[in-house]
């Protein structure tokens, strides 16, 4: 566990899934503040919007992180 909660929150299930579809999250502070760029970056691969820039479980197994 990085953080603790859901990269997406919304008490209103339509603006939920709006902010899915659009892949809108944050690294909020200060509950990410100590977690290391790397895992970001990861964190970052995997819930890219636009599948060809999605890593792949490949990709993925290879991050340093």
């Amino acid at each position: 566990r990085l953080c603790g909660y859901p990269p997406f929150y919304d008490e209103n299930d339509a603006k939920l899934f709006e902010q899915i579809l659009r892949a809108e999250y944050e690294f909020d502070s200060p509950y990410w503040d100590d977690i290391s760029d790397s895992a970001k970056d990861f964190i970052q691969h995997l819930m890219e919007k636009d599948p060809r820039k999605r890593f792949t479980c490949e990709q993925a197994l290879q991050h340093p992180w």
